[in-house]
Protein backbone atom coordinates (compact mmCIF):
# COMPACT_ATOMS: atom_id res chain seq x y z
CA UNK A 1 0.00 0.00 0.00
CA UNK A 2 1.26 3.46 -0.80
CA UNK A 3 2.32 5.72 2.05
CA UNK A 4 0.43 8.98 2.49
CA UNK A 5 3.49 10.87 1.26
CA UNK A 6 3.58 8.77 -1.89
CA UNK A 7 -0.14 9.29 -2.50
CA UNK A 8 0.09 13.05 -2.04
CA UNK A 9 3.13 13.19 -4.29
CA UNK A 10 1.27 11.34 -7.03
CA UNK A 11 -1.52 13.89 -6.84
CA UNK A 12 0.82 16.88 -6.75
CA UNK A 13 3.25 15.76 -9.46
CA UNK A 14 0.42 14.79 -11.77
CA UNK A 15 -1.20 18.18 -11.32
CA UNK A 16 1.93 20.26 -11.65
CA UNK A 17 4.60 18.45 -13.66
CA UNK A 18 2.65 16.51 -16.27
CA UNK A 19 0.11 17.10 -18.99
CA UNK A 20 -2.48 14.50 -18.03
CA UNK A 21 -3.40 11.31 -16.23
CA UNK A 22 -3.93 7.80 -17.53
CA UNK A 23 -5.53 4.91 -15.70
CA UNK A 24 -3.06 2.77 -13.75
CA UNK A 25 -3.87 -0.91 -13.89
CA UNK A 26 -2.23 -3.45 -11.58
CA UNK A 27 -0.80 -6.43 -13.44
CA UNK A 28 0.82 -8.27 -10.55
CA UNK A 29 -1.14 -11.49 -10.08
CA UNK A 30 1.72 -13.74 -9.06
CA UNK A 31 0.74 -14.03 -5.38
CA UNK A 32 -3.05 -14.00 -5.43
CA UNK A 33 -4.68 -16.01 -8.23
CA UNK A 34 -8.16 -14.85 -9.19
CA UNK A 35 -10.80 -15.50 -11.76
CA UNK A 36 -10.76 -13.31 -14.85
CA UNK A 37 -12.84 -10.20 -14.30
CA UNK A 38 -13.53 -7.91 -17.20
CA UNK A 39 -13.27 -4.16 -16.77
CA UNK A 40 -16.27 -1.99 -17.36
CA UNK A 41 -16.54 0.04 -20.52
CA UNK A 42 -14.63 -0.14 -23.76
CA UNK A 43 -10.84 0.16 -24.11
CA UNK A 44 -9.72 3.48 -25.59
CA UNK A 45 -8.35 3.27 -29.12
CA UNK A 46 -6.88 6.44 -30.69
CA UNK A 47 -7.46 7.35 -34.30
CA UNK A 48 -3.83 8.03 -35.24
CA UNK A 49 -2.69 4.41 -35.47
CA UNK A 50 -0.11 3.45 -38.11
CA UNK A 51 -1.01 1.77 -41.37
CA UNK A 52 -1.45 -1.05 -42.28
CA UNK A 53 -2.93 -2.17 -38.93
CA UNK A 54 -5.08 0.89 -38.25
CA UNK A 55 -8.30 -0.48 -39.71
CA UNK A 56 -7.73 -3.96 -38.25
CA UNK A 57 -7.27 -2.71 -34.70
CA UNK A 58 -10.22 -0.33 -34.95
CA UNK A 59 -12.35 -3.16 -36.32
CA UNK A 60 -11.30 -5.50 -33.53
CA UNK A 61 -12.42 -3.02 -30.86
CA UNK A 62 -15.50 -1.72 -32.66
CA UNK A 63 -17.95 -4.27 -31.21
CA UNK A 64 -16.11 -4.84 -27.95
CA UNK A 65 -15.94 -7.41 -26.49
CA UNK A 66 -17.51 -9.54 -29.24
CA UNK A 67 -14.64 -11.18 -31.12
CA UNK A 68 -12.16 -8.54 -29.97
CA UNK A 69 -9.75 -10.85 -28.14
CA UNK A 70 -9.71 -13.41 -30.93
CA UNK A 71 -9.08 -10.71 -33.53
CA UNK A 72 -6.23 -9.16 -31.52
CA UNK A 73 -4.67 -12.55 -30.80
CA UNK A 74 -4.65 -13.36 -34.52
CA UNK A 75 -3.23 -9.93 -35.29
CA UNK A 76 -0.59 -10.44 -32.62
CA UNK A 77 0.60 -13.65 -34.27
CA UNK A 78 0.74 -11.90 -37.63
CA UNK A 79 2.72 -8.94 -36.26
CA UNK A 80 5.12 -10.58 -33.83
CA UNK A 81 8.29 -8.81 -34.95
CA UNK A 82 9.90 -7.07 -37.88
CA UNK A 83 13.13 -6.58 -39.79
CA UNK A 84 12.96 -2.80 -40.12
CA UNK A 85 12.28 -0.08 -37.53
CA UNK A 86 8.94 0.68 -39.17
CA UNK A 87 7.89 -2.98 -39.08
CA UNK A 88 8.96 -3.34 -35.45
CA UNK A 89 7.04 -0.21 -34.50
CA UNK A 90 3.91 -1.52 -36.22
CA UNK A 91 4.29 -4.81 -34.36
CA UNK A 92 4.81 -2.91 -31.10
CA UNK A 93 1.52 -1.07 -31.62
CA UNK A 94 -0.29 -4.35 -32.28
CA UNK A 95 1.22 -6.00 -29.20
CA UNK A 96 0.35 -2.98 -27.09
CA UNK A 97 -3.31 -3.05 -28.05
CA UNK A 98 -3.37 -6.81 -27.72
CA UNK A 99 -2.19 -6.25 -24.15
CA UNK A 100 -4.84 -3.59 -23.58
CA UNK A 101 -7.55 -5.93 -24.89
CA UNK A 102 -6.40 -8.79 -22.66
CA UNK A 103 -6.16 -6.49 -19.66
CA UNK A 104 -9.66 -5.10 -20.19
CA UNK A 105 -11.05 -8.59 -20.63
CA UNK A 106 -9.60 -9.69 -17.29
CA UNK A 107 -6.43 -11.59 -18.26
CA UNK A 108 -3.62 -9.59 -16.62
CA UNK A 109 -0.91 -12.26 -16.89
CA UNK A 110 -1.43 -12.64 -20.64
CA UNK A 111 -1.66 -8.86 -20.94
CA UNK A 112 1.67 -8.47 -19.19
CA UNK A 113 3.39 -10.72 -21.72
CA UNK A 114 1.94 -8.74 -24.62
CA UNK A 115 2.91 -5.41 -23.06
CA UNK A 116 6.46 -6.59 -22.37
CA UNK A 117 6.72 -7.56 -26.03
CA UNK A 118 5.33 -4.17 -27.05
CA UNK A 119 7.92 -2.45 -24.88
CA UNK A 120 10.76 -4.48 -26.43
CA UNK A 121 9.62 -3.96 -30.02
CA UNK A 122 8.82 -0.31 -29.39
CA UNK A 123 12.18 0.66 -27.90
CA UNK A 124 12.96 4.33 -28.50
CA UNK A 125 9.30 5.10 -29.28
CA UNK A 126 6.34 6.28 -27.23
CA UNK A 127 4.96 2.72 -27.19
CA UNK A 128 7.88 1.66 -24.97
CA UNK A 129 6.98 4.29 -22.37
CA UNK A 130 3.24 3.76 -22.70
CA UNK A 131 3.53 0.00 -22.18
CA UNK A 132 5.75 0.62 -19.16
CA UNK A 133 3.02 2.74 -17.58
CA UNK A 134 0.68 -0.25 -17.62
CA UNK A 135 3.41 -2.65 -16.49
CA UNK A 136 4.37 -0.46 -13.54
CA UNK A 137 1.09 0.96 -12.34
CA UNK A 138 2.57 1.50 -8.87
CA UNK A 139 4.67 4.31 -10.35
CA UNK A 140 3.43 7.76 -11.26
CA UNK A 141 0.87 7.61 -14.08
CA UNK A 142 0.90 10.47 -16.56
CA UNK A 143 0.01 11.32 -20.12
CA UNK A 144 2.59 11.39 -22.95
CA UNK A 145 5.53 10.98 -22.88
CA UNK A 146 4.81 8.76 -19.82
CA UNK A 147 8.41 9.16 -18.57
CA UNK A 148 10.15 12.00 -16.67
CA UNK A 149 11.65 14.52 -19.09
CA UNK A 150 14.72 16.61 -18.40
CA UNK A 151 14.25 20.31 -19.13
CA UNK A 152 17.51 22.30 -19.32
CA UNK A 153 17.65 25.71 -17.69
CA UNK A 154 20.91 26.95 -19.16
CA UNK A 155 21.29 27.19 -22.97
CA UNK A 156 22.62 23.93 -24.40
CA UNK A 157 21.99 22.67 -27.92
CA UNK A 158 22.58 19.03 -27.00
CA UNK A 159 20.39 19.10 -23.90
CA UNK A 160 17.62 20.99 -25.67
CA UNK A 161 17.64 18.51 -28.56
CA UNK A 162 17.61 15.66 -26.07
CA UNK A 163 14.62 17.12 -24.23
CA UNK A 164 12.69 17.43 -27.48
CA UNK A 165 13.45 13.80 -28.32
CA UNK A 166 12.29 12.70 -24.87
CA UNK A 167 8.99 14.52 -25.32
CA UNK A 168 8.54 12.57 -28.56
CA UNK A 169 9.20 9.29 -26.76
CA UNK A 170 12.70 8.75 -28.19
CA UNK A 171 14.37 7.95 -24.87
CA UNK A 172 17.37 6.11 -26.33
CA UNK A 173 18.17 8.85 -28.85
CA UNK A 174 17.83 11.49 -26.13
CA UNK A 175 20.16 9.60 -23.83
CA UNK A 176 22.85 9.51 -26.53
CA UNK A 177 22.78 13.30 -26.72
CA UNK A 178 22.75 13.64 -22.94
CA UNK A 179 25.74 11.32 -22.63
CA UNK A 180 27.60 13.32 -25.27
CA UNK A 181 26.91 16.52 -23.35
CA UNK A 182 28.05 14.87 -20.11
CA UNK A 183 31.33 13.76 -21.68
CA UNK A 184 31.97 17.18 -23.19
CA UNK A 185 31.12 18.99 -19.94
CA UNK A 186 32.12 16.73 -17.03
CA UNK A 187 31.80 19.59 -14.50
CA UNK A 188 28.37 20.74 -15.68
CA UNK A 189 25.74 19.57 -13.20
CA UNK A 190 22.89 19.93 -15.71
CA UNK A 191 24.61 17.71 -18.28
CA UNK A 192 25.30 15.06 -15.66
CA UNK A 193 21.72 15.16 -14.38
CA UNK A 194 20.34 14.89 -17.92
CA UNK A 195 22.43 11.78 -18.53
CA UNK A 196 20.97 10.22 -15.38
CA UNK A 197 17.38 11.11 -16.32
CA UNK A 198 17.92 9.71 -19.80
CA UNK A 199 18.86 6.34 -18.29
CA UNK A 200 15.48 6.07 -16.54
CA UNK A 201 13.72 2.77 -17.21
CA UNK A 202 10.89 1.55 -15.02
CA UNK A 203 12.05 -2.05 -15.43
CA UNK A 204 15.51 -1.19 -14.07
CA UNK A 205 15.92 1.86 -11.86
CA UNK A 206 19.53 1.17 -10.91
CA UNK A 207 21.34 2.91 -13.81
CA UNK A 208 19.44 6.17 -13.37
CA UNK A 209 19.67 6.36 -9.58
CA UNK A 210 23.27 5.12 -9.45
CA UNK A 211 24.23 8.05 -11.70
CA UNK A 212 22.00 10.65 -10.07
CA UNK A 213 22.49 9.80 -6.40
CA UNK A 214 26.24 10.57 -6.21
CA UNK A 215 25.65 13.95 -7.85
CA UNK A 216 24.10 15.16 -4.58
CA UNK A 217 27.52 14.95 -2.96
CA UNK A 218 29.37 16.24 -5.99
CA UNK A 219 27.05 19.19 -6.67
CA UNK A 220 25.34 19.90 -3.31
CA UNK A 221 24.24 23.39 -4.38
CA UNK A 222 22.74 22.36 -7.72
CA UNK A 223 18.98 22.83 -7.91
CA UNK A 224 18.84 20.51 -10.92
CA UNK A 225 20.39 17.66 -8.95
CA UNK A 226 17.97 17.98 -6.04
CA UNK A 227 14.93 18.63 -8.19
CA UNK A 228 15.41 15.70 -10.57
CA UNK A 229 16.41 13.33 -7.79
CA UNK A 230 13.17 14.38 -6.09
CA UNK A 231 11.22 13.88 -9.30
CA UNK A 232 12.55 10.37 -9.90
CA UNK A 233 12.01 9.44 -6.25
CA UNK A 234 8.43 10.72 -6.46
CA UNK A 235 7.88 8.95 -9.77
CA UNK A 236 8.86 5.62 -8.24
CA UNK A 237 6.84 5.98 -5.04
CA UNK A 238 9.64 7.06 -2.67
CA UNK A 239 7.64 9.93 -1.25
CA UNK A 240 9.37 11.00 1.95
CA UNK A 241 12.79 11.16 0.34
CA UNK A 242 11.37 13.07 -2.63
CA UNK A 243 9.89 15.78 -0.40
CA UNK A 244 13.27 16.37 1.18
CA UNK A 245 14.90 16.87 -2.22
CA UNK A 246 12.18 19.28 -3.37
CA UNK A 247 12.59 21.29 -0.17
CA UNK A 248 16.35 21.54 -0.77
CA UNK A 249 15.70 22.70 -4.33
CA UNK A 250 13.45 25.50 -3.03
CA UNK A 251 15.99 26.58 -0.41
CA UNK A 252 18.61 26.96 -3.12
CA UNK A 253 16.45 29.55 -4.90
CA UNK A 254 12.70 29.99 -4.66
CA UNK A 255 12.47 32.39 -7.61
CA UNK A 256 14.27 30.28 -10.24
CA UNK A 257 12.23 28.16 -12.68
CA UNK A 258 13.22 24.96 -10.88
CA UNK A 259 12.65 26.52 -7.47
CA UNK A 260 9.17 27.64 -8.47
CA UNK A 261 8.36 24.21 -9.89
CA UNK A 262 9.54 22.46 -6.73
CA UNK A 263 7.51 24.89 -4.61
CA UNK A 264 4.38 24.19 -6.66
CA UNK A 265 4.84 20.47 -6.15
CA UNK A 266 5.26 20.93 -2.40
CA UNK A 267 2.17 23.15 -2.34
CA UNK A 268 0.27 20.45 -4.19
CA UNK A 269 1.40 17.85 -1.69
CA UNK A 270 0.28 20.02 1.20
CA UNK A 271 -3.06 20.72 -0.46
CA UNK A 272 -3.69 17.05 -1.17
CA UNK A 273 -2.73 16.22 2.42
CA UNK A 274 -5.13 18.84 3.83
CA UNK A 275 -7.94 17.66 1.57
CA UNK A 276 -7.41 14.05 2.59
CA UNK A 277 -7.41 15.00 6.28
CA UNK A 278 -10.62 17.05 5.89
CA UNK A 279 -12.33 14.26 3.98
Amino acid sequence: MQSRHALYLNVAIAAVATAGIVVGLTLDTRTTPHQPKAMAGKPPVPKNLPAPVRSQIVSAFRDWPHGSIDDMQRLGLEYAGGATPKERYTSAVVQYFRGVALLWAGYPSDAEQALEKAKSLGKNTMIHNQADSFLHSNYLQTGPPFYPVFQPIQPSTLLEQGARLQVQGHQVSAERLYQRAARLHPDDAEAQVAAAVGLFDEDNLTPSFSHLGPLVQRFPKSQSVHYYLGLLLAWTGQGSQAIGQFEKAVKLGSTTPIGKQAAKILEGIAGASDKAAAG
